[in-house]
């Protein structure tokens, strides 16, 4: 079979909806039915453990994932883009929205517009969660305009 192989950057899928999110997709997949003959998830032991087992997915924890917010980001940007291409992809899908490594291309999907939204974002007035949020919103607005494709949730999204 000569199917499509698809990467998925779930480095800076952590816990909650994006680590819940991505469980359900590839849990209700049937990538056969598109033409789909492989899927590479890279991801921390953590979100690693949680997602299923199929015969077409291939699970990889590489050990930067599992430290800080540094280490997963350099691996991010110097290492995902070979890591793909070693692998075979075609494409590389970042459900977390931030996307940095040069492979192409590369889709990414918008699942939190809390970094979004001024009027939530005044609500923790000045603190570490608030430029967090900021942060994540110059990132994730980058990633958006650099990415290939972009997957919208909603339509209010």
């Amino acid at each position: 079979m000569n199917g499509v192989t698809i990467g998925i950057d779930a480095a800076n899928l952590r816990r909650g909806g994006g680590v819940t999110h991505l469980v359900e997709l590839l849990s209700a997949a049937s990538p056969a039915d598109q033409g789909v003959e492989k899927v590479v998830v890279w991801g921390g032991e953590a979100t690693i453990a949680r997602l299923p087992r199929r015969p077409w997915l291939h699970l990889v924890s590489p050990s930067a994932l599992n430290g800080g917010l540094l280490s997963r980001t350099s691996w991010q940007w110097l290492r995902l883009g070979d890591a793909a291409r070693r692998a075979g992809c075609q494409v590389i899908f970042s459900p977390g929205g931030s996307y940095s490594a040069g492979f192409r291309p590369a889709v990414t999907m918008s699942q939190n517009l809390l970094p979004f939204e001024w009027t939530e974002l005044r609500r923790y007035g000045l603190s570490a969660m608030t430029l967090k949020l900021l942060l994540l919103r110059l990132v994730q607005s980058r990633s958006f305009r650099r990415a290939d494709g972009v997957i919208f949730l909603t339509d209010y999204a």
